[in-house]
Formats: C-alpha cells, structure tokens, sequence
C-alpha cells in the first residue's frame, strides 16, 4: 500500500478529467451561443418572410382596391352608355356583395393600421365613397328617365333621392345629365385622386419592404457571421481535443500495451491518469516478479528425468485455475513397471524413466506443462490447443508408444497408458478423478492406448 500510495503522489501529469470538463464548458458554451445564434436567425428569417408575405398581401390588396374602384366607375359608364342591366347589376354586387375596397382596407390594418399605407388607402376610400354617391346618383337618374318598375331597380338605387330641380328634368335631361355626371371634369379629377392615393399607399408600402429586407438581410448575414465563427470554433476545439487525447492517453496506451505483451514494465508518460496507471501497474509487476522467482525456486525439477516435480505441479494448477483458457489433463502410467525393475533391476528401469521424459519432451509443446507426479506416473496440462485436441492428443499417444516399444536402443520395450479430462475454462480439481476414471479403463482394456473422459455423460471415450 505505501508504494500504491507514493507512485500515485508521484504520477504527476495533465488531468484528463480536468481537460474533459474544460473541453466540455467550451464547448456547451459554444454549442449554446450556436443555438442561440440559430435561434435568432430563425426569428429573424420568420420576420423577413413575414415581411415578404405582408408585402404580397398588401399590394395585392391595394391593387385590388384599384381595380374595384375602376370596375365600379366602368359599370356605371357601360350603364350609362348602354343602358344594359347587367351592368347596373354588375355595381350593385361589387360595391354590396363583393366589398373588395372594404376588405382590402382590413388587409392592410392587420399590420400598418396607423402607418402611411393605411392612411393613404383610407383617403382613397374616402374619396372614392363620395366618388360612389355621385356614381349612385346618375344611376338613379338613368333609371328615372328610362322609367323602370321598381322591382327592376336595385334597393339601392331606388332608394336614393333626387333633387327636386332634377326631379322635374325630362327624361332625356336626366339621362344627359347623368352621363355628363360620369365624364366630366370633376369626376375625372375624382379619379386622379383615387389613383394618386393607391399609388401613394403602394410606394410607402415599397418602402417600408425595403426597409425590413434591408435590416433583415444585414441581421441574418451578421448572424450567419457568428454560427460561422463558432462553428469555427468547435472544430478547433475538437481537433484539440482529438491530438490532446492522442497525445495524452491514446499513445502512452499503445506503447504500454506492446510492453504488457512483451511482458514488459509500462511507459510512465500521458496524462496523470495514465502515469497512475503505468507506476501502479509497474508496482504490480515488481511485485509478481518476486512471487514468479519464490515460485520458480520452490518448483524444483525431478531429479532423475529433469521434468516438474509434484510440488511445482500442484502450484502451476492453482495458477491455472484462475485461467479462463481451456485445459486438457492427461495422466501417463507405464505399464507393467514394476516387472521392469524386477526383471532388469532399478538402472535400467531409471534409464526407461529418463525415455520416457525426453519423448514426452518431444513430443509436446514447450507451452504444456509435463511433470512426474510418482514413481512411473507422468502428468501432463495442455493450454492453447485447437479445436480437436483428442485427434491431437491420440496421435501423440500412439506415437509414443510406438517409439517405446522399439528396442533398438537396448533398453526394454514398454508402453504408456493414458487417461484425459477436459475443462472449457481453467483447472478443476475433479479433473483428476475424471483422468484416473479414464486411465482405469485404458488398463482395463489392455493398456497402451488413451481414454477420454466425458463429463457430459460421464462415459469414457476410448
């Protein structure tokens, strides 16, 4: 603990938490001033289109005040010159039904009531309502001099009354006098008027467009300004962060890494906490050496065959059971051993011993662990192997007896019985019992072969 303790005081370093937290305040700041930004450009392009769809509407409105107020003076002219009912017809429905004047005054009073569009709409409407009651007036004076029934006169019309002196005028009077009424002067320069005001109300209109478009125009630019320059920003920022990152933690990691896979002390370098990292873990490995070489010293090699002991045995299978790697047992009994010493006396049957160990060494991998658990018991943990170790692991066998029972070399024929016992992750301690299981059957059936225990069925494999 004290040395834990010391290398974390000593780690030093840049904080990546610390780093993190700056990076991430930078960046949600950014992030807000952008939806900020975004915010008002949105509020400012939903008022310029607005604008733009005012505009539209509003000229529209007063173009079409224009032309009811036309079409109101052409169908009274056409009535008087005519004398057609449609058109006296076509009146009455525009100025009662149809009101284009009236509404186009209300267009324009959702959004410039007080403003120089309304005022001047509202003085054309003015003077063309007392443009109107003249137009009324000779309508009424047409239809009294063609002497129409009253249900052929429109309420309107009929309604409205003359002067006594025109009362007394001849039919043909009224009827000049009412034409006179719609092409004269007055009624002309009434006209004038009218059109002056509209033209009035639509170039204010213009104006008042321009202007939005222009101070709408130069806010959105000015905001698009600012999203560019944070967005410029946060690039920079997260490229910094990207190399700081790389630099900090992602580096010193890839070089410690390839120590640990070389089984080698980390690289103290990075940010504090990968410096915290590499000392702890430094502090490990110092310590792990030191249990590795009390291990090594107590896992003394058999004297006679130079293969692992009991002792060494028993420690490599604790380690392995903290494996998560599959592992493959194997108990080796020589057959008919004990008639060997016998027979040929202890030499010869050490010599068989010591064959025995250097085919074994042969014939496995550096990376399985072979031992001599007793007198002519051999034992054997396979790590690493593939996907049809039996197969493997029965040529080997066959092999090996094969060789052992050659006598070319003087000494006498043997052979080896075999049992095995598989785990998917890690030594068991049943696996013994497992392997002594199949071993059983080997001798049973006649020695020199190999077993393999299942333990999905608990049958032996032969």
């Amino acid at each position: 603990m004290g040395k834990l303790k010391k290398a974390k005081n000593n780690s030093g370093g840049i904080k990546i938490k610390k780093l993190h937290c700056t990076a991430m305040i930078c960046s949600s700041l950014l992030c807000i001033s952008l939806l900020v930004t975004v915010f008002f450009t949105k509020n400012n392009y939903s008022k310029m289109f607005l604008s733009i769809h005012d505009y539209s509407e509003c000229s529209k409105a007063i173009n079409d005040f224009r032309s009811a107020s036309d079409y109101l003076s052409n169908q009274s002219r056409l009535y008087s010159v005519n004398l057609d009912k449609t058109f006296i017809d076509n009146y009455i429905e525009e100025y009662t039904s149809y009101q284009r004047r009236e509404k186009s005054i209300e267009i324009i009073e959702l959004s410039h009531v007080g403003d120089e569009p309304d005022i001047k709409l509202k003085m054309a409407y003015k003077e063309s309502q007392a443009l109107a009651q003249v137009e009324l007036y000779a309508l009424k004076l047409i239809t009294e001099s063609l002497n129409l029934p009253k249900d052929q006169v429109p309420s309107l019309i009929y309604e409205t009354l003359l002067t006594p002196p025109d009362q007394k005028l001849s039919a043909e009077e009224k009827l000049n006098k009412a034409r006179l009424s719609l092409f004269d002067s007055n009624y002309i320069n009434s006209k004038e008027r009218i059109s002056g005001f509209t033209q009035d109300a639509l170039n204010s209109l213009v104006v008042s467009y321009l202007h939005a478009e222009r101070t709408g125009d130069t806010s959105i630019r000015n905001l698009f300004f600012l999203a560019i320059v944070g967005v410029s920003f946060l690039l920079v920022i997260t490229i910094l962060i990207y190399f700081l990152i790389i630099f900090f933690v992602l580096s010193p990691l890839q070089k410690s890494i390839k120590n640990v896979e070389l089984g080698k002390k980390m690289e103290v370098s990075g940010s504090y906490e990968t410096k915290y990292i590499a000392t702890t873990y430094n502090s490990l490995i110092e310590k792990t050496e030191i249990k590795t070489s009390i291990l090594k010293h107590k896992a003394e090699h058999d004297s006679l065959t130079g293969l692992i002991n009991r002792d060494a045995f028993e420690q490599i299978k604790k380690i392995l059971m903290d494996s998560a790697e599959p592992i493959a047992y194997l108990i080796l009994d020589i057959d008919f051993f004990k008639t060997i010493n016998d027979s040929f006396g202890h030499l010869v049957g050490d010599e068989v011993l010591k064959k025995i160990a250097f085919l074994l060494l042969d014939k496995f991998r550096t990376t399985d662990y072979i031992a001599r658990i007793g007198g002519d018991e051999f034992a054997i943990i396979m790590t690493k192997f593939g996907n049809s170790p039996e197969q493997v692991i029965q040529a080997k066998i066959d092999a090996l007896n094969k060789t052992l029972q050659n006598v070319s070399d003087g000494l006498p024929s043997v052979s080896l019985s075999v049992g095995v016992s598989f785990s998917s992750c890690g030594f068991l301690k049943e696996m013994e019992a497992q392997a002594d299981k199949a071993l059983y059957k080997v001798k049973k059936g006649g020695r020199c072969n190999c077993s393999f225990y299942n333990f999905q069925d608990s049958d032996i494999i032969m």
